[in-house]
């Protein structure tokens, strides 16, 4: 993004404005009230009571059509959860590929693969969305919201609460048309949260250089703050990554997925120990689950090492039709001897001793 563009976006979130020019006149479209935004839930909730869209089906029914079609069933949604968790498990791994460039290449065309294929199933999840009440009542919603925020040169409101349903919409409809085409994507919403003007205003003051308190912010001041907020976590990190994986996206989101994992088998063990008093020094721990549920976050608890000796294990004990097999036959225990004689002999050729 040119330095214009920066300078243009930064200025028109930190005002909470818009400016549209409709033929020879511009219109200005202000930040929501609290006001604006209460009466505009009322317009929701009277919406999906009305009797006037009975033609309309619900997100639930939705949900029991996609199933009959066999356009999206329950499992798709553990398939799209294993699919998000692909995603991160790659970002994870650019981020740990900072040094090599040929991985990264291999983590960027994977990371674009996946990315391809949940939005192709999030269309699926959501292609009836549009025939739902609740869409439409999202609709009308969103729409009154910006009816009442428009005004004219004179600042005067164009709409009122009475005129918004019989009022002429052409100015509206121009005005939402020209909102959904400038919509500021994700990507640029991170570009300006880690760059100048942006960065310097919001280091002076924070939150206080909107000049309006948090519930009064728009949706894109909410984002770019929020996205602030993330960045100064990371400036502020022990760990802070370098400047060239805080200005990639992706790379970014593995950084912190991978602090974030990290964080969270650190509390996981800790709760562990305490309550099961285990040693400081103890390699393996089995503990006993009530449910299968218990048994799986136990199960979590484990690092990929860990799950991958779990892995072998099973698969060797399959192999024996459930027979017992000794300790020092299992596949990792295998492994451990036989760095251990590595060593041993390396500890001998240093000593001069062969």
């Amino acid at each position: 993004m040119d330095e214009g563009r920066l300078a243009f976006l930064t200025h028109q979130t930190v005002s909470g404005i818009r400016f549209f020019k409709i033929g020879e006149h511009r219109y200005k479209l202000i930040a929501p009230s609290k006001e604006i935004l209460l009466l505009a839930e009322h317009i929701y909730q009277e919406t999906l009571s009305s009797l006037r869209f009975d033609n309309l089906i619900n997100k639930e029914k939705a949900s029991r059509i996609l199933v009959g079609m066999d356009i999206w069933r329950p499992q798709d949604d553990d398939a799209l959860k294993t699919l998000e968790k692909h995603l991160e498990d790659r970002k994870v791994d650019l981020y740990q590929a900072l040094y090599d460039s040929e991985r990264q290449d291999r983590m960027r065309r994977a990371i674009k693969t996946i990315k391809s294929g949940l939005n192709k199933s999030l269309a699926k999840k959501h292609s009836l969305d549009y025939m739902t009440v609740e869409y439409h009542a999202s609709v009308v919603k969103q729409k009154f919201i910006t009816a009442l925020c428009l005004r004219d040169e004179a600042d005067k409101p164009i709409y009122t609460e009475k005129t918004f349903w019989n009022e002429d919409s052409s100015i509206l409809e121009s005005v939402i048309s020209r909102l959904d085409r400038d919509i500021i994507t994700i990507e640029e919403f991170r570009e300006l949260a880690r760059n100048d003007p942006w960065r310097t205003i919001w280091n002076l003051s924070k939150e206080s250089c909107l000049g309006v308190p948090s519930s009064e912010f728009t949706n894109d001041q909410k984002t770019l703050v929020t996205f602030a907020k993330m960045y100064d976590n990371a400036y502020q990190s022990m760990d802070c990554p370098p400047d060239e994986v805080l200005e990639d996206d992706d790379m970014f989101d593995g950084w912190m997925i991978d602090q974030r994992r990290q964080r969270e088998k650190d509390q996981k063990q800790k709760t562990a120990d305490k309550i099961n008093n285990i040693p400081d020094k103890a390699q393996e721990v089995f503990l006993t689950a009530p449910t299968r549920e218990d048994a799986d976050r136990i199960y979590a608890m484990n690092d990929q090492d860990a799950t991958m000796k779990i892995k072998q294990r099973q698969a060797m004990i399959e192999k024996t039709d459930g027979s017992l097999v000794d300790a020092k036959n299992l596949p990792d225990t295998q492994m451990e001897l036989r760095q251990q004689q590595m060593q041993e002999y390396k500890d001998k050729m240093k000593g001069g001793r062969i």
